[in-house]
């Protein structure tokens, strides 16, 4: 029976599509949760679909940039690549990596030429088998781009995975139920408890630094069809403006990766408060480990 891995998968139909599958693809070839999708259409990008900080080039702290232009095309040319690498070298801050993923065949001669290409930062090309390839390793990236393409059970890990996956406006929420819903997999959910428990003050020494000193308790249920997964603690803070998840410790202000990322979908619905300010008004950094 085909597969994923050796199988092509089918070229998507918009070019929105196709970015969106190349964004999530170099989150994790790159191990970067936070890669981003620059500008958007209409807006000059220097060549530049999406950009990020890859773990093989030190990750956010060594401060190198990788991006990757996406071409939804049925063939692509050394002539095409030539003026990519061209406009891609106006990004600011300057890369040291760049990628072209394309949804056009793999073609020996072009390979060639972009291996033996004298280049001002190192360039790839990534075909649309290549491409399949990286998404037959990723279920939860299948099931979201290609639902139906694979039927199998799915574990916790891989909707933690789905969930640091999506985007915050991946999410609808509803304030009357207090659900988000994922568009692209309605079984995942993140639930806002609805009891007691939520009007319960929260008291500790980093919500004094907020202008409302006023905070409570709200728990948030991560869902998966009809299972809870696990519940996150998080406090609505300034008056309800915020909705932090809990630091490590009141004295340790830390958020791991998956915390952060979580307040991130949890607090995208209300847009007129900046989450990430919120964060360093309260001095809690994130850090993973």
């Amino acid at each position: 029976m085909p597969t994923p891995a050796t199988t092509d998968l089918p070229r998507p139909k918009s070019w929105d599509e196709f970015e969106d599958i190349c964004a999530d693809i170099l989150k994790r070839m790159w191990c970067d949760p936070y890669v981003t999708r620059n500008g958007r259409s209409g807006q000059s990008q220097n060549g530049v679909d999406s950009y990020g900080y890859p773990e093989h080039l030190g990750g956010h702290a060594s401060g190198k940039v990788a991006a990757a232009q996406c071409k939804r095309t049925d063939a692509l040319t050394i002539d095409t690549v030539m003026g990519e690498v061209e406009a891609a070298k106006d990004f600011k801050p300057e890369l040291s990596e760049y990628l072209i993923l394309t949804t056009a065949p793999r073609d020996a001669k072009l390979q060639e030429n972009v291996r033996t290409g004298t280049w001002p930062f190192r360039v790839h090309v990534l075909f649309w088998e290549d491409i399949s390839l990286s998404l037959s390793a990723h279920e939860d990236l299948l099931q979201k781009h290609f639902p139906g393409w694979v039927q199998r059970s799915t574990s916790k890990e891989q909707v933690f995975e789905r969930l640091m996956a999506a985007e915050p406006d991946d999410f609808d929420y509803n304030d009357s139920t207090g659900v988000y819903v994922h568009r692209s997999d309605i079984y995942l959910r993140l639930e806002l408890a609805r009891s007691s428990e939520e009007d319960k003050e929260f008291a500790e020494p980093w919500v004094e630094r907020f202008p409302d000193k006023r905070a409570s308790v709200q728990v948030v249920h991560i869902v998966y069809a009809t299972t809870r997964l696990t519940e996150i603690y998080c406090a609505w803070v300034d008056g309800t403006r915020y909705l932090i998840p809990y630091p490590k410790t009141p004295d340790e202000l830390v958020l791991s990766p998956f915390k952060y990322h979580l307040g991130r979908i949890l607090n995208h619905p209300f847009p007129e408060y900046d989450f990430d300010c919120a964060l360093r008004n309260a001095r809690i950094e994130v850090k993973a480990g």
